[in-house]
Formats: C-alpha cells, structure tokens, sequence
C-alpha cells in the first residue's frame, strides 16, 4: 500500500488580499469551512496511511480564529507543519506562540523587493507591504525556517534576483519561485506568464549565481528534449506523493486540477482512506481527465496556445508542480 505522506490542507477559502493570479479565486468564492473535529478526523485518518507532512494553507489561513487549535492537533499527532501565508496577519505574539507549539517553518509570499512591484499582484497598501517585510524578519528571528514563495511573470521577471538578495541579506532558508499558470483567477488576469524559453534563459544568466548562497526552488513548464533524466510527467499521477484538500471537503490530486473544479472525492461522503486506496476510484478519474488533457495536447495547460514558439519538438513538456534547482537547466 502506497503512503500518504503530505496534505495540502486549505483550512479556509476567506483571504485579506485579492491576489491576481489566485488559483482558488481566494476571498471571492464562498467555501463552507471544516470544523475543527473533522480536521482532527482527517489528519488522524492521514497518520493512519503514513502522513508525516501538512502544509496548511488556504485562502489565507491566519483569517481563521482557531488556528493555534488546528497547529495544536497537527503537532499531537506528530506532524511536520508548514504555515503558507501572505505574511500580513502575522504579529510578533502570534510568531512566538506558534513557535512554542511546534511550528516547523512559515513560507510567505514576496513578489516583488519594493512596493511597486509587489503590488501589481497582490493589490494591498504600502503599509501592509512593509508590515510583510517587518514579519519576515521577525519569522526569522524567532527561529523559525522560513521560506519566501515567488510568483514569476512579465512584471516582476526584473525584480527576481533584488528579491532573491533580500532572502540572503536576511537569512531566508529558501527561495520558492513559481511560474505562474493561467488557471483560476489568473485566467481573467491582466499579468501575464513569461515565455518559457525567456524563463529559462533567465535562470541561466541571472540565478545560477544564487545558487551556493541559498537553496532555490523553482518551475518551468518545459526543458530542451532530453536534458532531464528525471521524470518530469504529471506528477501528481506517476507519483501520487500528495493530496489537496479543499475546506469543503473536495478531494484533489494537485492545486491545478482543484482549480478545474475536477475533485476526486468529497471527504463529507468518503474516508480519505477509502480514497487514497482506491484504484477503481483513482483509475476512472484519469480516465474522466484524459479529455481535458487531450484538450491541451495532452497537459493540464494548454501552454502550446499560450506562447508562440515555433518547434515545441524541440522540448519536453514539464509538469508545472515540479521542483528543480537553477543548475537543472543548465
């Protein structure tokens, strides 16, 4: 029986921002809210299959009043626990409470290294951009292992390596950066994804320098044929290494697909172990997905209508939730 080893928990859809690019269309869309006894049924089921790993993440998951219960039910049972958040409703009292209870480490978005840039995606006030800042580095000198999550399209592309020096300076563990994919709200936004092969060619010249100095994660949704020698197919489907679960109960393999509206299962009608053990149940919903894939060449985004390049035989497709290092394209 394979391990369920990770949970993207989204304990709320409610969020304080109205991020361009939001995949869940955060602090639009109306979620009903798991209780804090369901939470707990869902985490001891996922102990049960091998859990070790939750990111709890929503919407913005410090707009929950119960949060401080929710780290204390991950931590009875164990877990590794990752808070993903903005960064703006965290306050000094909250870091040094969360840390008392165990909390392993905080990633909160930073788009940009000045204002400007920050808030052409997450449309906030200069104020709550530098109360941001002024919570990273408190993070930090609380102890916690702090990681700043990067969203990479045409308007901040620039910026990267300004915000990549701020992680250094302040002694950031790593540096997330995400492509952004044009699902959810970003399929009505005005920002716009770089061009792969733009993206790469950036990495090459402008952060493999980085790289000795901070762990960097980043995406790229396609790879000259051949470079990699790793699998770089959906990830969620050859490798099952994690679940997505929405506050409504909805059941996903991965963010993208949860943001298609395309749930497995709804935790309100099933056990997550009856779904993670399911194969009948898991091989019917490819067998559902491979029409939307077939919709997009065979992908979950159709990035051969998004970008004009000329030979895609040239590359291989490279699913959008995988994690590489700079030196990876090289």
């Amino acid at each position: 029986m394979k391990k369920l080893p990770k949970l993207d928990l989204n304990i709320t859809n409610r969020c304080n921002f109205h991020c361009v690019h939001c995949a869940f269309d955060s602090g639009c869309r109306k979620i009903k809210e798991f209780s804090l006894e369901k939470i707990r049924e869902i985490l001891e089921q996922t102990k049960e299959l091998g859990g070790k790993r939750i990111d709890i993440t929503g919407g913005e998951p410090l707009v929950r009043k119960d949060i401080v219960e929710i780290i204390k039910i991950g931590k009875s049972l164990d877990y590794k626990i990752e808070l993903v958040t903005n960064g703006s409703l965290l306050t000094k009292n909250k870091l040094i409470l969360f840390k008392k209870l165990g909390l392993d480490s905080i990633a909160i978005a930073l788009d940009g290294s000045n204002y400007e840039t920050y808030s052409r995606i997450r449309k906030v006030g200069k104020k709550i951009y530098e109360k941001v800042l002024k919570n990273i580095k408190e993070a930090i000198k609380q102890g916690f292992s702090v990681k700043i999550n990067t969203l990479i399209v045409q308007s901040n592309l620039d910026d990267i390596p300004k915000i990549t020096e701020f992680c250094i300076k302040n002694k950031v563990k790593e540096h997330g950066l995400y492509y952004f994919t044009p699902v959810g709200r970003g399929n009505i936004s005005d920002e716009l994804a770089v061009e792969p092969l733009k993206w790469l060619d950036f990495i090459k010249k402008h952060l493999i320098k980085y790289q000795d100095k901070i762990k960097i994660s980043l995406e790229f949704p396609l790879i000259e044929k051949g470079k990699l020698k790793c699998n770089i197919g959906c990830i969620a489907h050859t490798e099952k290494y994690h679940l997505q679960i929405l506050p409504n109960g909805n059941v996903y393999p991965c963010a993208i697909l949860a943001s298609y509206n395309k749930p497995i299962a709804n935790l309100f009608s099933v056990s997550i172990k009856d779904i993670w053990n399911n194969k009948k149940l898991w091989d019917g919903y490819w067998k559902e997905l491979s029409t939307l894939f077939d919709k997009c060449g065979g992908y979950c985004v159709n990035f051969k209508q998004a970008f004009n390049i000329k030979n895609y035989r040239k590359f291989d497709f490279v699913c959008p939730l995988r994690k590489f290092h700079p030196s990876d394209v090289l």
